[in-house]
């Protein structure tokens, strides 16, 4: 996410879609905020230049690598994978957190289920 597509003043209420959840981005380092833990990684997936079924095979492969909780970015230039993708985390249980263009590429924010996959 750039930072014009998210802005967050330091100090002031922040207006980004994550704002009813305790994570914000923070677009200075490209990492998250969390209201309780401080700093939040961001297991990133690149799938660029990767066709269907490749953004879900290798979205499935790189979640089942994190802890119940935790977030994946999976960035995707496919088009099919606007609908691959949402589809594949509510398949499974995941949270689809947000998904935004931005030009050819779009890019997923995934929460982990507490589960193992469906």
């Amino acid at each position: 996410m750039s930072a014009e597509q998210i802005k967050v003043e330091k100090g002031n209420s922040c207006s980004c879609p994550f704002c009813d959840e305790p994570i914000c981005p923070d677009p200075q380092d490209g990492r998250y905020s969390c209201k309780n833990d401080g700093k939040l990684k961001i297991h990133r997936v690149d799938c660029v230049g990767l066709y269907c079924p490749v953004p879900v095979m290798r979205a499935k492969e790189e979640i089942d690598l994190l802890d119940q909780g935790n977030l994946m970015e999976l960035i995707a230039d496919d088009p099919a994978a606007a609908e691959d993708i949402p589809r594949w985390a509510k398949r499974t249980g995941h949270r689809l957190v947000s998904m935004i263009q931005d030009g050819e590429e779009y890019r997923f924010l995934i929460q982990k289920n507490g589960e193992e996959d469906k």
